[in-house]
């Protein structure tokens, strides 16, 4: 009888997936459980990261970090500046 019975979902549930896909596409994919799980705490709904993991999982949502910014190499290596103090760089002594 279990395993026949018709798979309907509470619109708790449906509401709930909806809250974490919005929060998870808001964060830009960013967001983790404990994010998401704040996020629709401070909207007002009881909201566990425990909870946020679960929906997370059966929608298969994963955190994605955005990459760091890289510094690109010059194109071009700097010109030689010529020495118009004439000061003397070699270091003989300590």
């Amino acid at each position: 009888y279990w395993c026949k019975k018709p798979k309907t979902q509470s619109e708790e549930d449906v509401r709930l997936r909806a809250l974490v896909q919005e929060a998870h596409s808001v964060s830009n994919g960013s967001a983790g459980a404990r994010t998401i799980a704040s996020i629709i705490t401070n909207s007002g709904i009881k909201f566990s990261r425990y909870r946020a993991t679960k929906l997370m999982k059966k929608l298969g949502l994963v955190s994605r970090q955005l990459p760091k910014h890289r510094y690109s190499k010059a194109a071009q290596e700097h010109i030689e500046i010529p020495n118009h103090l004439d000061r003397q760089f070699a270091v003989t002594a300590p």
